[in-house]
C-alpha cells in the first residue's frame, strides 16, 4: 500500500494563506506618470514663486488669485454637467477618475499654498512643497510596484518608508544648497518635516493629501525652527 506523503514540514493552511497575502501587492490606484510629472512640475513652480515674489503680500495675492479661480471652477462644475465634462477632458491626463465627482486635488493644493503664504516662513513653505512634490509620487510608485505590507487606506509600509527617505533627502539637499544652517539643524528640519509629511500622507483619507502633506510638513518645520539655537 502506498504510504501518504510526509507533510510534517508543510506550513499550516492559515500560514500559507498569510504568506501568500504578503507576496501580493497592496491594492492601489493605477499608476499615472503624467500626473507624477505634473506633480513635480507644480512643486517647482510653487517654490519658484515663493523665492521670486518680491514680498509676502505679492505671494499672498498670487496664491489667492489661484484659489479664487480654482474654487470658482469647482463651483461651476457642481452646477453644470457641461462644465464638469469640459474640465475633466482638459485635465483628464492628470486627474484621477473619482475627481469627476469630488474636489480636484489641484484645488486643494493651491488652497494649501495660500495658507502657507499667509502663515508659514518661506523656508518652511518651501520644504512643505518640496516634500509633497518629490516624496508623494515616489511613494506611490514604490507602493504600487513593491508594496507588500499594508498599513492603512491602501498605503503600504514600503511606500511610506519611501516617502520618508525621499522627503528627508530632498529636504536635506535643498537646505544644504539654500541655507547656512549647521548640518545638525538641517538634519533635524529635514527629517522632522519628512516624518510628519509621511504621517499626513498615511492618515489622509477624508482630506486630500495634496492639502494635508504640505501643511503638515511645513508646520513641523516651522515648529522645529523655534527649537533651533
Amino acid at each position: 500500500m502506498t504510504q501518504p506523503a510526509d507533510d510534517s514540514t508543510a506550513l499550516p493552511f492559515a500560514d500559507v494563506s498569510a504568506l501568500s497575502r504578503l507576496t501580493q501587492p497592496v491594492a492601489t490606484r493605477p499608476g499615472n506618470y503624467v500626473r507624477s510629472i505634473f506633480h513635480v512640475a507644480s512643486g517647482a513652480v510653487s517654490i519658484a514663486m515663493i523665492r521670486l515674489m518680491p514680498s509676502r503680500p505679492w505671494l499672498i495675492a498670487v496664491a489667492a488669485a489661484f484659489v479664487i479661480a480654482a474654487w470658482s471652477i469647482e463651483t461651476a462644475r457642481r452646477f453644470s454637467v457641461t462644465a464638469n465634462d469640459r474640465m475633466m477632458r482638459l485635465f483628464g491626463p492628470v486627474a484621477h477618475a473619482e475627481e469627476r465627482h469630488r474636489v480636484n486635488s489641484s484645488t486643494w493644493y493651491v488652497t494649501a499654498l495660500l495658507i502657507l503664504a499667509v502663515f508659514a516662513t518661506s523656508q518652511a513653505a518651501e520644504l512643505g512643497v518640496l516634500i509633497l512634490a518629490l516624496a508623494d509620487p515616489a511613494a506611490g510608485f514604490i507602493g504600487r510596484r513593491f508594496g507588500r505590507i499594508p498599513l492603512r487606506a491602501k498605503r503600504s509600509l514600503e511606500g511610506t518608508l519611501t516617502f520618508l527617505v525621499i522627503g528627508a533627502l530632498a529636504a536635506f539637499g535643498w537646505l544644504s544648497l539654500t541655507s547656512v544652517l549647521p548640518v545638525s539643524s538641517i538634519v533635524i528640519l529635514a527629517f522632522g518635516g519628512a516624518t510628519v509629511g509621511a504621517l499626513a500622507e498615511l492618515w489622509s483619507t477624508r482630506l486630500d493629501d495634496n492639502f494635508t502633506i504640505p501643511i503638515a510638513a511645513a508646520s513641523a518645520v516651522a515648529a522645529l525652527q523655534l527649537t533651533l539655537p
